[in-house]
């Protein structure tokens, strides 16, 4: 049985996008992943192109930060940074490829 205590704490941190190395962006509009891949076509994909979705999943989060007020961070209205990159790219240890977007609610 958990505590109180941490059921409150965790129901603090319920619905917040939060801070993250690596692991699963979690987005607050569309997968960003999808919007990472978009951007880094050279040709316009439709947003249901299964091509857009297999360049989606070549891509991993390396970051995400999310606005902060204990930090003094704030990204647009309550938005959150991403950094993502490319699996080859990162076994490459190639961050200099390295991707960014942000979204806000």
């Amino acid at each position: 049985m958990c505590a109180q205590e941490f059921l409150d704490a965790l129901g603090d941190h319920d619905g917040v996008a939060g801070h993250r190395i690596g692991g699963h962006a979690r987005s607050i509009q569309n997968p960003v992943e999808i919007e990472i891949a978009a951007a880094v076509r050279d040709e316009p994909l439709s947003w249901n192109d299964p091509e857009l979705s297999r360049e989606a999943r070549e891509w991993l989060l390396l970051a995400q930060f999310d606005s902060d007020t204990a930090a003094d961070m704030m990204w647009g209205d309550s938005g959150v940074l991403y950094w993502l990159i490319r699996r080859q790219d990162l076994a490459d240890l190639r961050f200099d490829r390295a991707m960014f977007t942000w979204q806000c609610s």
